[in-house]
């Protein structure tokens, strides 16, 4: 397997993981019901996503907890959405925190759909 696809596999790890951690933390500032459950959706989605990636880093030899440079970028870009919800959260406006949420949780998806994006285009 060439090295640019393995890093694609990590960063896709690394972003269904980063995508989990955005979902229950926007989750703590939802006020709209239609999108709780929206997000509640998404949240299990993403969970089997992370399961899928783990069961093919398994069946091609790769070692989940490998740290790649890549890797790490879109770790810590993820926490960085993670924390912008959580800074909303603590203004105390919920209305507010759901709006600051909502385009962290429009940010991971990008990151997410292009990771597909650039999987396909490298078959």
């Amino acid at each position: 397997m060439n090295g640019q696809l393995k890093e694609l596999l990590y960063q896709m790890l690394e972003t269904e993981m980063g995508g989990e951690q955005v979902y229950t933390t926007a989750l703590q500032c939802v006020v709209n019901k239609d999108l709780k459950e929206e997000w509640t959706d998404y949240l299990e989605q993403t969970k089997h996503h992370i399961e899928v990636v783990r069961d093919l880093f398994e069946k091609l030899g790769l070692d989940p907890e490998q740290q790649t440079p890549g890797r790490q970028v879109v770790h810590h870009l993820g926490e960085g959405l993670v924390q912008a919800i959580q800074i909303a959260k603590e203004s105390g406006k919920r209305e507010a925190a759901e709006l600051v949420a909502c385009e962290c949780v429009v940010l991971a998806e990008t990151k997410d759909h292009q990771n597909l994006g650039t999987a396909f285009e490298m078959r």
